[in-house]
């Protein structure tokens, strides 16, 4: 399989992913914190030292603050419904938002009839509307923003720290949310200096591991309340969740599989580098920008080279998106058809009506001869 769905789940994974995950679950799958046993301790400090990589590498205050959730869509219903919005409360988000976003912040919306605001973005240009967006928060005071770092359809990276610095002057204590899902660890945000209040990170997708070992940082002194309770095998005793990190976020047997995947990934892309991955993926976005152009009919949705992550997002006249990803798999070419959960993004770029685009995504373990073989089919075509 010729695998260019990256933005869904990077795949495959390093060959550490695999042998780890096996080899720790059949000789130390106990369950961490549940009892002193050998086994348990075992897990526990695997967990611990997890959380240790994972905070090096995104930067996080602490490891303490690094929360595990078997997803960052659970991670963002944490950050969005644990915040306590009140009746009237704006609340902005960029027009390239997740549905993992979308349907908390509507949520609220429909239950305390909070007030929905979007960052206007320049059609074709990507260029946010500063003058604009200042004079919306002059007039409407954020009380939460949340900004993707780069939009799983077209790999738009906003310009987070300039939307932050502008809400924060207008509202110091604003709610910041950052949805660092599509490149968590590969694209640095400071999380120390108070810019973010909560980051959210996926394991299996810039982080190369498993599903089942997403989360989010809490980067500042905000905390948001609690929307899953159940055991943490410490103060059981008591009846409310403990207030100490990470345990206050943390309900329910980890998955001690996926985190040990995540650890030997952090360990992979440790010796890789950053710079090393992402100067590939952009190798071969390049690379694939460049054939796409002289494809007659294809029309991409493509920012700036220095804006963009290795997403690209196309159309090709007169095959629908979800034939032509139909076409493509009969080759054994794996890409994403449609509205990838993501439907303002569609709205905002004119392919909401039409079904969306075709997207391919890069990622490490692709190579040249992938994107030949893609953009030989699609010429093919016409």
């Amino acid at each position: 399989m010729n695998y260019l769905d990256n933005a869904a789940t990077t795949f495959p994974k390093p060959e550490c992913v695999y042998t780890v995950s096996d080899s720790f679950y059949r000789s130390s799958g106990a369950n961490a914190e549940r009892g002193q046993s050998p086994l348990a301790r075992q897990a526990a400090k695997m967990i611990a030292d997890t959380r240790q990589k994972l905070a090096t590498w995104l930067s996080a205050p602490t490891p303490e603050q690094v929360i595990f959730t078997p997803s960052a869509t659970i991670a963002l219903n944490y950050a969005i419904l644990g915040t306590s919005l009140k009746y009237g409360d704006v609340v902005y988000v960029t027009p390239f938002e997740h549905n993992s976003v979308l349907r908390p912040v509507e949520h609220l919306r429909q239950t305390l009839s909070i007030i929905v605001r979007e960052i206007p973005v320049q059609p074709g240009t990507y260029a946010v509307q500063f003058d604009r967006l200042k004079a919306q928060f002059r007039a409407e005071p954020p009380e939460m923003v949340i900004i993707t770092q780069a939009s799983n359809v077209c790999g738009f990276m906003p310009p987070v720290e300039e939307i932050v610095q502008l809400a924060r002057k207008v509202n110091p204590d604003v709610t910041i949310i950052v949805d660092g899902a599509q490149v968590a660890g590969l694209y640095p945000l400071d999380l120390n200096d108070g810019l973010v209040d909560y980051y959210i990170f996926s394991g299996h997708k810039s982080l190369y591991g498993s599903y089942g070992a997403s989360g989010f940082v809490l980067c500042t002194e905000k905390r948001p309340q609690p929307i899953i309770f159940g055991g943490t095998g410490t103060q059981s005793e008591s009846l409310e969740m403990p207030n100490s990190l990470p345990s206050a976020y943390e309900a329910g047997s980890q998955n001690v599989w996926a985190i040990a995947g995540l650890s030997a990934a952090l360990d992979w892309l440790k010796e890789q580098g950053r710079e090393k991955i992402v100067k590939h993926c952009q190798s071969l976005t390049e690379m694939l920008v460049e054939s796409l152009q002289k494809i007659p009919g294809v029309r991409m949705y493509l920012p700036s080279a220095s804006q963009r992550i290795s997403i690209v997002s196309f159309n090709l006249s007169g095959i629908a998106p979800q034939m032509l990803e139909n076409a493509l798999g009969t080759q054994a070419i794996a890409v994403r058809a449609g509205l990838h959960c993501a439907p303002w993004a569609h709205r905002w770029l004119g392919t909401l009506e039409s079904g969306g685009t075709v997207r391919v995504s890069a990622g490490f373990f692709n190579t040249e001869e992938d994107i030949k073989a893609l953009t030989k089919f699609l010429a093919g075509l016409k």
